[in-house]
Parts: structure tokens; sequence; C-alpha cells
């Protein structure tokens, strides 16, 4: 319970019941600053679906909840008509995807849509046809500055993903599930794993099977750096669909290197959403389990927007940790810190100067920022 206390910081109770699959007390008062935590949180939907008949009609609060709630359905059946587009433009020459994550998660584990706030389409590209990737630009982005580039910086594993809009909608495009720095072992076998799921309009996109969601939905956790509520809840739905393979889960686990990784992270979510271990498995144990915890402390978790401006470099613990894998990861750091050129031009468009210029000043001008921003959450303009 120590544990639980901890890494939950100033989440009200009632949010990590929901995010838990708990029925909250009757008697629970939904206050703005509850709500301020549950949109921080990506919650919002859940707690309309818990407090929509127990808020007063008159209530200020249930106001806030209702027309954010209307405003993320809104935003979703956007992202499923950019899922539907792209899909079908990327089918009409031949590519084939699978959705990780987004619309089609939320529609398989939750509820009701805008439950699970997604902003943008996460496509990951068949590892048959990554080579592929300048037709894919050109298809979904005509004209995009990298489609000229983009098939050698994948091929030699100098970008993992690269995003494009499509009719406002982030899509980000991924070569490989994991994006752990260095190679994906398994992305064939992965990709068997994929079945079509229908889309709303007609027609199916490929997702991943409920052993393989769960496992690269650990993994995001430590990518994402435990930022928000909303990713243990997905964890907490994913399970108890009740189609978990576990000894298949280490499996994938160990086949990547990230085993340890994966059962602190597993540890993590159940022990805070007071949730049982499965028998099936062993608590993760030894010195790598340690480390992890000690990079993972509860102080840094569950910080919402906060812990999305700090610990940027923390998430590449994962990778550095892996078993048998460490060189392959020191290798992708070192040319990380080098970019490609492209890469720093988009990223610092308002930067001018030659490379190491660019690249340094964008660097430090983002710490700035990110630090400013830091510090209007905890000290806010009263102006």
């Amino acid at each position: 319970m120590h544990e639980v206390m901890e890494s939950t910081h100033d989440i009200p109770k009632i949010l990590i019941d929901l995010a838990a699959r708990r029925e909250p007390d009757a008697n629970t008062i939904v206050d703005d600053a509850t709500f301020r935590v549950a949109k921080d949180h990506r919650m919002i939907g859940l707690l309309w679906s818990w407090s929509a008949a127990r808020l007063d009609d008159g209530s200020g609060t249930r106001t806030g909840l209702a027309i954010q709630d209307l405003q993320v359905q809104a935003h979703h059946a956007r992202v499923w008509r950019a899922l539907e587009h792209c899909t079908n433009q990327l089918g009409s020459i031949g590519i084939d995807v699978a959705t990780i994550k987004g619309v089609t998660a939320e529609a398989r584990w939750y509820d009701r849509t805008g439950e699970r706030l997604c902003s943008d389409v996460d496509l990951l590209i068949s590892p048959h046809q990554t080579s592929r990737m300048g037709e894919i630009l050109e298809a979904l982005s005509p004209g995009h500055p990298w489609a000229s580039d983009i098939g050698e910086l994948t091929a030699s594993g100098r970008i993992q993903s690269i995003a494009v809009w499509v009719d406002g909608i982030e899509i980000d495009l991924h070569t490989d599930l994991l994006k752990l720095g260095f190679p994906t072992r398994g992305a064939n076998d992965h990709w068997h794993r994929t079945a079509p799921y229908p889309l709303p309009g007609g027609g199916s996109v490929r997702v991943l099977d409920d052993t393989l969601a769960l496992f690269h939905l650990l993994v995001h956790l430590n990518k994402d750096r435990f930022q928000r509520l909303l990713g243990f809840a997905d964890i907490v739905r994913v399970i108890d669909a009740g189609q978990i393979d576990w000894n298949d889960l280490i499996e994938l686990a160990q086949g990547e290197g990230v085993d340890v990784s994966i059962r602190c992270t597993l540890q993590v979510v159940l022990d805070t959403m007071s949730r049982p271990w499965p028998d099936e498995l062993d608590l993760p144990r030894g010195p790598r389990a340690t480390i992890w915890r000690m990079i993972w402390r509860p102080n840094v978790r569950l910080l919402g927007t906060e812990g999305r401006l700090r610990f940027k470099r923390r998430q590449h613990w994962i990778s550095l940790m892996a078993t048998g894998r460490s060189v392959e990861f020191l290798r992708w750091w070192a040319r990380d810190l080098w970019p490609p050129a492209i890469a720093v031009d988009t990223r610092y468009p308002n930067v001018a100067g030659p490379y190491l210029w660019k690249l340094a000043r964008g660097r430090l001008q983002g710490i700035i920022d990110r630090k400013h921003s830091v510090d209007d959450i905890h000290h806010p303009s009263t102006s």
C-alpha cells in the first residue's frame, strides 16, 4: 500500500478507482480539482461515464465534463476518418498497415466512444514494405520534404518513425513497433500476430493481438515516462479482456531482451491499481530490477504534463538495460546525438545557421522552454 500511495501523488482516489475498473465510493465529490487532474491524465471520458448520472444538472463541473466529452467524441470521429483515409490510400498502392493503440484500442477495450482520448493515428508499416517509405510519404503527404531521404534513413535505422498530417490529424508512421533505438528482433513474427479489424465505413485495418498489444503498451509506458493514468487504465482493460497468454508475453519480452523491464512495469501498474499479480509469472528480481526501480521511483511517475516535459532521456533506460543489447543501443544513441541534417532542419526551423549551430542552439532552446513550462506548472501566472 505504501508503494501505491507514493506513486499516485495528488491523484484523487476516484480516478485511481476508475482506471482500475473499480466502482468509486458513491459519496465521492467530483469537484473542479478532480476535473483538472482528470484532464491532465486524460481521464475525462472515464470520469464522465461514472459521474454523468450523479452530478447535479446545474453543476459547473458537470457542464465542463460534458463539453469536454463531446469535444473528444467529435475529435475521435475525425481520427476514424483519417485512419480510414490512410488505410484506403495506402491500400491502393499495395501497402499493408496495422494501427497501434488509438481509436481501435478504445473500441476494443473501453465501454464507449470518448472514454480513451487519443490525439493521433499510429500506423505500423508491414516489415516487408518499409523499403517503400518514400512512396508512403508521397501517398499521404505529396511533396513531403523527407520523401527522397526517408528510404535510406529507414534502412540505416537512423529513424524508426515519421509523422505526417492528414486533414488536421497527425499520422505517426512506424517502421518499428517498439522504437527502442535498436531494431525489433521479432518484427516479422509480430506482423503475423495482427488481424483485420472492421472500420466504420467498411473495410478493415490490422490490429495487434491482445498479448502483443499488452507487450507494446508496457514498453510504451516506459517510453512515455509513466506520465498519465490513462496508460495504466489501458493495461487493466487489456488484461481484463481475458485473452492474455502470460507465458507468451514473457517470451516476447525475452526475445527483445526487455523481460525485467516488462515485469517491473507490470508490477508498478498492478500495485498502483491494487490488482493481483498473475499466478503464471514470477515477480521481477535481481540487479536489473533494482536499477529499474531506482530509475522509475514513485516520485517521477504519474506527473501528467510535468512528466511529459521532464525526464526526456530517462525513457532510454529500457533499451540500455536490455539483456544482451547494450552495445546495439549505445551504437544507436551515439548516432542519435548527431541526427540527420534534414531532421535538424525540420525540428528547429526557426534557427538559422550551419548544422552544428542549429543543433546546439535548438537543443539549448528546447531545454530552456521545457524548464519555463515546468516552472509555469508549479508557479502559474495570476495575471
